[in-house]
């Protein structure tokens, strides 16, 4: 993928969350304790589930290659570890089936920013995906 922004229209997220994870990852759910609750996400390797700024609605999510720059619009930001193993991945709440919001990456590691923001009544999610020469190990609340 180029530096260019990639712009996903209307995900819906539910259970007040949403998903991040590579293609290879057949089942991304992340269990969630109250400490997860609190940080605002569960992750392992190639997954990240983010708690959404509402319980359920629309969201429209933007994907970025570039360097996270702080926004004064962003309510809450995160970043974690994040391996890419298949070359592709998707960005899904809960209970969507099928949808064609993929990501092509290459392979490797990545520090994965999630920037949340409302615009109105739908959430706006900014997706920075920042090449790590490395793997991670720490997540981050910014």
């Amino acid at each position: 993928m180029n530096n260019q922004d990639i712009y996903f229209p209307s995900m819906y997220f539910s259970y007040g969350q949403f998903m991040v994870f590579d293609q290879s990852v057949k089942l991304p759910g992340c269990d969630w304790t109250n400490e997860h609750f609190a940080q605002g996400f569960a992750r392992r390797e190639s997954t990240a589930c983010i708690r959404a700024l509402d319980e359920c609605g629309q969201a429209n999510v933007r994907v970025r290659t570039t360097p996270y720059v702080a926004k004064g619009e962003y309510l809450r930001v995160i970043a974690v570890p994040f391996v890419v193993e298949s070359g592709v991945v998707l960005v899904e709440g809960p209970e969507e089936l099928g949808t064609e919001r993929t990501i092509k990456l290459l392979p490797g590691y990545y520090r994965l920013v999630v920037a949340q923001a409302m615009a109105g009544e739908e959430e706006v999610i900014d997706l920075f995906f920042e090449r790590a020469p490395e793997a991670l190990r720490v997540s981050e609340i910014l």
